[in-house]
């Protein structure tokens, strides 16, 4: 059994991503650099959930059913989700 930092490498107490966790980023901003040229700015507060194996990607007006989609579509595969335009899909506000 692994114990928790074996497989990631650390550097000045900061644990970084996998190799195959930042490929997967990479893989994803590439993908969505390439959606973004055909779908904006018609679709750029829509929310695209993409599969990063197959560059396939569904739109939709919410996160929830983003990610209802995607999950019934491909049961198996890792997510990316964000807004057409590369914005925060979700914000948080303190308290006042």
């Amino acid at each position: 059994m692994l114990s928790p930092s074996e497989g990631r490498a650390e550097k000045k107490g900061v644990i970084q991503q996998p190799a195959s966790m930042r490929d997967f980023e990479r893989r994803a901003h590439q993908i969505l650099a390439e959606l973004q040229k055909t779908l904006l700015p018609e679709h750029s507060s829509k929310i695209i959930a993409i599969n990063v194996d197959t560059g396939e990607y569904l739109l939709s007006d919410d996160l929830d059913d983003a990610w209802e989609s995607f999950r019934r579509r491909w049961p198996n595969s890792l997510a990316y989700v964000s807004r057409v335009d590369g914005g925060a899909v979700v914000k948080f506000h303190g308290i006042a």
